[in-house]
């Protein structure tokens, strides 16, 4: 029995959709609050689930800007309501924005919120928008969505209903932002801030009951929430499995109903249960290794690419997600993405090549330290063994170390000079570039700067013309790939496995696993 595929959509609307007109007329968007299509399968209210996630760690925080893997991404849009939202269909959609529309060449954005209330009863205004906006934006914030807000010039109210966002330069993408799991909706106090912890001053379709980080969330519906396509459980127990074979056998044994991240090396078995479905999808998500580009000896891109031209590409998408995938081509913009370079010729492993490479970068053989570990995904270490089995012909001698699982997120990444790793992606090329290297992001886990990059940065999120905006997207992938400080080898589908007694709509967003991390409002107990 082999896994459903579910079919990949290119995410969300396109630019003609997006805007009425072009240039410096008013443009708009009148949209649709319902998050699941109507389907032939009527969803039934009620139930627990039960669910087991790969990541997590103890130093997780409730407070948005500090979200950062699975567990922390599910929280968010499980309990936090967002101003638009991907569906299911991969459209955007309004959540608790009802409409929107872009005048002045995209550089001003006008918001109607609609009538929506936090789970304490009180109604979202057009002040908390700003409040929860301007909590990521200013010097002393240190919220890793700093940069994704960086664009914002002000945003001011136009009455309790109406918020108004003035850019620095235009970026017809900017709906999707606000989309974005750090940019969640809180409530303002009478001091113009947010109490994150406070469970009333959220207003996503789930309250958090309980929490325990890094180990479990507790989530019971909101009764009050506007949207009645969603939440449809009861409630919801998460749990942190970090260990493959374990959350796998929570499933087989039933102690949980959904697991993400099945070992791809006994999917096949696990598909084979006649209680259990598994589901896989291409999207926006990389396996790779970083480095950081201003640490020697990474700071030389000689021995970068000795790094890139080192690693046996379809090996290694055997060995690491038996074919459950694609090979990469060392930058973070996958075929799924609208603006994907086509025309970038695919690195291929060359080991006399990579030895040319390392003896311009001034060395005859080296040797490098490699961290790595389930945590990143289940098959890391055996990927990171394998790439010192390919780097050997290279002349490099890699030092792979198998680090903590329960720490990895908390104590490596960010932390040490070349790791293994793992990114979920974004909706947007934009808003994957900004948060992961812009050169001031505090996720720019390469170090990566770069004038030409950094400048194409912001010229192609003001640029309006397709075929323009394309080409600079492009140039930014192929510097990427033959300077920047990532190896991508290879590019996995997203993959989860669920009970039978567990249903969703036909549809399902691609934007990452389990239908966007919004299955707990969207699936339900059949």
């Amino acid at each position: 029995m082999k896994p459903t595929v579910i079919k990949d959509k290119k995410n969300g609307l396109n630019r003609r959709e997006l805007m009425k007109t072009a240039g410096g007329a008013a443009f708009g968007l009148a949209a649709s609050g319902l998050i699941l299509p109507r389907a032939a399968h009527a969803a039934v209210k009620g139930g627990h689930l039960r669910v087991g996630l790969s990541q997590g760690t103890t130093s997780d925080s409730v407070v948005p800007g500090s979200y950062d893997q699975g567990f922390l991404i599910l929280m968010s849009y499980t309990m936090h309501g967002k101003m638009t939202v991907v569906g299911s269909d991969n459209q955007l959609h309004g959540d608790l924005a009802e409409s929107w529309e872009g005048s002045d060449g995209a550089k001003v954005w006008t918001f109607k919120l609609r009538d929506a209330e936090f789970h304490n009863g009180k109604k979202v205004q057009a002040k908390d928008v700003i409040a929860s906006l301007n909590f990521h934006r200013g010097e002393d914030s240190t919220s890793a969505a700093k940069p994704i807000v960086a664009n914002i010039k002000d945003i001011k109210a136009d009455g309790t209903d109406t918020v108004i966002f003035t850019l620095n330069t235009g970026d017809a993408d900017f709906p999707y932002i606000l989309n974005d799991y750090q940019l969640c909706i809180g409530m303002a106090g009478d001091d113009g801030k947010i109490d994150w912890t406070d469970d009333g001053s959220r207003a996503g379709p789930y309250k958090l009951a309980k929490f325990q980080p890094g180990i479990k969330a507790t989530y019971e519906r909101a009764e009050n929430h506007w949207n009645s396509e969603t939440g449809h459980l009861d409630s919801c127990d998460v749990f942190v499995i970090s260990d493959t074979n374990a959350r796998q056998n929570a499933i087989l044994t039933g102690e949980v109903d959904v697991i993400d991240n099945p070992d791809v090396r006994t999917m096949d078995m696990l598909a084979m249960k006649p209680n259990i479905t598994v589901e896989e999808a291409p999207g926006f998500r990389f396996y790779g290794f970083t480095m950081f580009v201003d640490t020697a000896p990474y700071d030389n891109n000689d021995l970068r690419l000795a790094l890139k031209y080192g690693v046996d590409r379809e090996a290694m998408l055997d060995v690491a997600l038996l074919g459950h995938g694609v090979v990469g081509n060392d930058n973070p913009i996958t075929p799924s993405y609208r603006y994907h370079n086509k025309e970038l010729e695919q690195r291929t492993y060359d080991p006399d090549r990579a030895k040319h490479h390392l003896k311009k970068a001034g060395f005859d053989s080296i040797d490098l330290d490699l961290s790595t570990s389930t945590a990143a995904f289940g098959t890391a270490v055996d990927a990171a063994i394998m790439y010192k089995s390919n780097l050997e012909a290279a002349n490099i001698n890699l030092n792979v170390i198998n680090e903590a699982a329960d720490s990895y997120w908390s104590n490596v990444w960010l932390k040490k000079p070349f790791i293994t790793t793992d990114w979920s992606g974004r909706a947007t090329e934009d808003l994957m570039f900004s948060v992961m290297f812009k050169d001031d992001a505090p996720w720019n886990d390469t170090h990566w700067g770069h004038d030409r990059f950094q400048k194409l940065l912001l010229d192609a999120r003001a640029e309006l013309n397709e075929e323009l905006r394309a080409e600079m997207y492009g140039e930014m992938q192929t510097i990427l790939t033959n300077e920047g400080g990532l190896v991508a080898p290879v590019i996995p589908n997203n993959i989860w496995a669920f009970d039978n007694k567990v249903a969703h709509a036909p549809e399902m967003s691609t934007t990452a696993q389990l239908d966007g991390y919004h299955f707990i409002s969207r699936w339900w107990i059949a």
